[in-house]
Formats: C-alpha cells, structure tokens, sequence
C-alpha cells in the first residue's frame, strides 16, 4: 500500500515530526527538596581523664585514620633497655604473639642486636570482642615521653563482683590548640579483671609530642566473664620482697604463684607486676610467661624486675593470670 504526499503539506508534516522526536528525546526531571537528603556527622566521644598538667576541655575533633599493620611480617632490631612487653606494645600485638613467632629468644635476656620477626595481622590470631554497655570506671590515665612516642597507662576499676575480659580503650593525645596529635587503642596485659580489682590498659602512640598535651581515654569493649567458664583457672600469687634500687626507679621483685589442691593443672600463666608512685599512679609494667605446668597444691618462684618511666616507685603490685 502506498500513500501519496502532496508537496503544500510536507512542511507542516516535517515540522510535526522534529517536535515528536524531540519530545521523545527527552526526560522528565524531578526536583528534590534538600530538606529530604539525609545527612550524619561522626562526633568521637571523648571522656577526659586524670593527666600530668592540668586538664583542658578538648573541641569537637574527627580522629585521623588510625595506622595499621603491615601485609607482611617485618622485623625490629633489639637496643639497649627493650623488653619484650614494650616491644610488642611498640606494634600493637600482645607479648605471646611476638614470643610465638621468636621462640628462640629469651625473653628475660634480650642481646642488642638481635632481629625479632614482627607478626603480621594473618598470622596474629582474632579474638571476639565486642563492646558492651557495662559502666566502667576509669581511675586515672598516666603518660610519659619516650625517645619514640608516648606510654599511657589507663587504670580501670572493676567495681562489681563478676570478672570482666576483653577490655580496651581509645586513647586520643591532643595539644594546647585543642588539635588531635595522636591516638591508639590501650589493651590489657593479662585478659582478666577480677572483681574489685584495678589494673592498667597500656598503648605505646608512636611519634614527636610536645612537653604539654591532654589525654582523653574512653572505654571501647568490655565483657563479663560468662558464667561457669573453664577458660581461666583460680591462682594465687604471693610478693616475698621487692627492692627499690638504682635511683629509686627499679624494683626488684621476688615471690610465688600457685594454684589450690582442687584445681586443673596450668599450662599457661602470666605475672604481671606493676609500679607505683606514692599517689597510687602507674610508673611501670613487666609482663613475664612461665612456659611450664603448674600442677595443682603446687607454686613456682619468680623473680621480675620492673622500671619507671616516671617518677620514684613507692609500691609495687603483682597480678596472674593461669589457663589450662
């Protein structure tokens, strides 16, 4: 079939074709009122602590990305007055994991010069730990240069009966001007709080700082101790004497650790001595793994040396921690 067009009527039939192709050429738009786009600002919780100088309010800030580990294992070289508890909060991993990966080193004598394997996070071993909303009370924070960075000790009190676990807090650094210097999360060197007790959350924050600076610490994760657990055993530990020497800024530490008659065998046990000044502030901590099994009615002896990075030590206090 064919249909016939006249000349006088292809221009009004031209014209009428262009509209309808550019009206199919184009969309609709839509406008949205911005009062509908939903916006969020991240503002960190900030809870002040005791500090060295006197506090300041810190502003508003958005921390900077914290750094992480290395894809791979790196090494560090020991110098002078390392221990193994300091370098493996130096890299943000616990004394075991870097024991673990240097099993010929000995840990209560480091040699100057000695390459240690850094693990890496594929090989560090997780935990679950999530954050709870059980109150804690944070009873100081104490920091002290390094030639490196900055240790801050953050004291935490476990007011209730039930062992808590797992405990951790962010610790922000920041100057006069109210600025964000430097931040790191503070662990524990053992992994149980037992009721009534107080122990320290320690971070090493690497980097240059000024003389002066706030600190603000806030509890991150927190969980009790289920009930029933066999995860952890019920030692005693015992101070025999302790020497406060070289200046007044190391102790000596002698005593025992054991375990009662009805009791599993331990596989693993940590001491964990800490030091203090006469106003109950921390100064130092040492960490030490006894790699052998106590059995049970029975003690082991241990001999520990702890340092100051502040002030003279008045006191020192021991803690343990065994597993079956």
């Amino acid at each position: 079939m064919f249909f016939k067009v006249d000349r006088n009527s292809l221009g009004p039939i031209m014209l009428s074709l262009i509209v309808w192709i550019l009206a199919a050429c184009t969309t609709e738009r839509t406008e949205v009122p911005i009062s509908d786009i939903k916006t969020m600002t991240l503002i960190p919780y900030l809870t002040p602590t005791a500090t060295q100088i006197p506090e300041k309010t810190l502003p508003t800030i958005v921390p900077a990305e914290r750094p992480t580990h290395t894809p791979t294992p790196m090494t560090y070289t020991i110098v002078e007055g390392d221990t193994m508890l300091a370098i493996a909060f130096k890299h943000g991993i616990s004394l075991e994991e870097l024991q673990s990966a240097n099993p010929e080193v000995n840990a209560r004598l480091l040699v100057v010069g000695t390459e240690l394997i850094i693990p890496a996070d594929e090989i560090i071993p997780s935990q679950p730990v999530t954050a709870t909303p059980i109150p804690l009370q944070v009873a100081s924070t104490n920091c002290y240069h390094n030639p490196d960075g900055i240790w801050c000790f953050i004291s935490v009190k476990n007011d209730r009966q039930r062992p808590l676990e797992n405990l951790s807090a962010e610790v922000i650094i920041g100057n006069n001007s109210g600025e964000v210097i430097g931040q790191g999360t503070a662990i524990g060197a053992i992994n149980l709080l037992p009721g009534g007790e107080e122990l320290p959350l320690i971070v090493f924050i690497p980097g240059r700082f000024p003389q002066e600076f706030n600190v603000s610490a806030n509890i991150l994760t927190v969980q009790p101790l289920p009930k029933n657990d066999e995860r952890y055993l019920n030692p005693w530990i015992e101070i025999e004497d302790f020497e406060i020497s070289e200046g007044e800024v190391k102790a000596s530490v002698t005593g025992k650790v054991g375990l009662p008659g009805k009791s599993r065998p331990a596989g693993l046990t940590w001491i964990f001595i800490v030091a203090y000044d006469d106003t109950g502030n921390v100064l130092g901590v040492r960490k030490e793994e006894l790699r052998r099994i106590i059995e049970p009615g029975t003690s082991q002896e241990f001999s520990l040396d702890v340092f100051s990075l502040g002030s003279k030590i008045d006191d020192v206090r021991a803690f343990v921690e065994m597993r079956p």
